[in-house]
């Protein structure tokens, strides 16, 4: 088992792009350096590889044949698991799903989840906030300290650190008379990614707020040459119906372990 070090994750990125691995969007925020997380590989061959943030998501792919690196996954989930610390397991293809649950059986729960592509041939939907009362704001941290939902706590646990999203990450939020009332921000993002989070406050739902400012979320992404990502559980249709009138379309199915 070799940990690579940082100068090594874009030889890395290479080899998953070449072997056509998908990979979540917090893999390629570790490769580019957005946030710090572990790699591990099998060998210099770099065949099996597992990537984990800090704050305990973790993504395996490559070659599943592999009994030392094997062991090494499943030993650090129970270690983690036994340590009351987060374990959450991305899985590449359905080898791997199918390896966990074969080795993990009753001590895991498997999620399933969709992951949508963007069709860049929407035209984007103009709508806008109908009273002078609203107004759509760039996160900073005035509005971080004041969120309910994407706050202090939440950037700490997925971006390490307030200041290091501010500098690697972005956001959109809308104020109704100056209180923080739905919020669209990168949980994870890249240089060719990010991975959106949303959220309303209960007060405000029905109104449409979601779809307005996921919108001017959408559209930073493209004019710097992003590529928006929306992820979601395969039950959660309010989140599925957004995302088609938002232009995400054609969902492949994968699965999480926890």
């Amino acid at each position: 088992m070799i940990s690579l070090n940082q100068s090594e994750f874009k030889n890395l990125k290479r080899t998953l792009n070449k072997n056509n691995i998908t990979c979540p969007t917090f893999v390629y925020s570790i490769l580019d350096g957005y946030i710090q997380g572990t790699v591990y590989v099998d060998s210099s061959s770099q065949k099996s590889v597992l990537i984990g943030t800090k704050s305990g998501i973790y993504f395996v792919g490559g070659e599943v044949d592999n009994l030392d690196f094997n062991n090494f996954l499943f030993e650090l989930y129970r270690y983690k698991k036994n340590n009351k610390s987060r374990f959450t397991l991305f899985s590449s293809s359905s080898k791997w799903k199918c390896a966990i649950m074969s080795q993990l059986k009753e001590e895991i729960k498997q999620r399933r989840r969709f992951s949508f592509n963007y069709n860049f041939d929407k035209e984007i939907d103009k709508t806008i906030l109908q009273s002078s009362e609203y107004s759509i704001k760039k996160i900073n941290a005035e509005i971080i300290k004041n969120s309910l939902e994407f706050n202090e706590v939440y950037y700490k646990e997925y971006w390490g650190s307030t200041l290091n999203f501010l500098k690697n990450g972005f956001g959109f939020s809308i104020l109704h008379n100056e209180r923080v009332i739905s919020e669209c921000s990168s949980i994870f993002s890249s240089q060719e990614f990010a991975e959106i989070d949303i959220f309303t406050h209960k007060d405000y739902r029905g109104k449409g707020l979601a779809n307005i400012i996921a919108t001017s979320f959408i559209e930073y992404c493209l004019k710097n040459s992003i590529v928006p990502k929306w992820d979601c559980d395969v039950t959660n249709e309010s989140s599925i119906n957004l995302a088609g009138k938002l232009g995400f379309v054609e969902p492949v199915e994968y699965s999480i372990f926890v």
